[in-house]
């Protein structure tokens, strides 16, 4: 099995991004943008088509969870939900339980997305307090 020449740049470029991510000296949506740079310049990835992926409601609904979940942990929801089901005396199971009954509770009004990073965020919020 051999690779063409636009395969090995790219698997190149990935590894690299890959590389950068894991690394973490700079931020990810630099590191990104910087690939999608680098693969258009090299030409593997046409000019037509490189922001054809932000219009997808994949990416939209991704971004539209990130805001929200911000403004639900800066206005304090987070810390509220987090100061009720987080707790460092509760055993393991008790824990998972909790967690996984909020879990279902907010993904049957909500996006799963959405709910998971709120629990995440909430998951992280009780893991800095202690």
């Amino acid at each position: 099995m051999t690779l063409t020449m636009d395969q090995t740049i790219l698997f190149s470029i990935l590894a690299g991004l890959f590389a950068l991510l894991i690394w973490g000296r700079w931020r990810y949506d630099l590191v990104a943008f910087s690939a999608l740079m680098v693969s258009i310049v090299a030409g593997v990835v046409p000019v037509e088509q490189a922001f054809s992926g932000f219009g997808h409601p994949a990416t939209v609904i991704i971004a539209l969870v990130l805001i929200v979940s911000r403004g639900l942990t800066n206005s304090g929801v987070i810390e509220l939900i987090a100061s009720r089901t987080v707790d460092a005396s509760r055993a393991l199971w008790a824990h998972i339980g909790i967690m996984a009954g909020v879990s279902a509770v907010l993904s049957a009004v909500m996006n799963n997305v959405a709910a998971l990073a709120l629990i995440n965020a909430c998951r992280l919020k009780g893991r800095c307090q202690k």
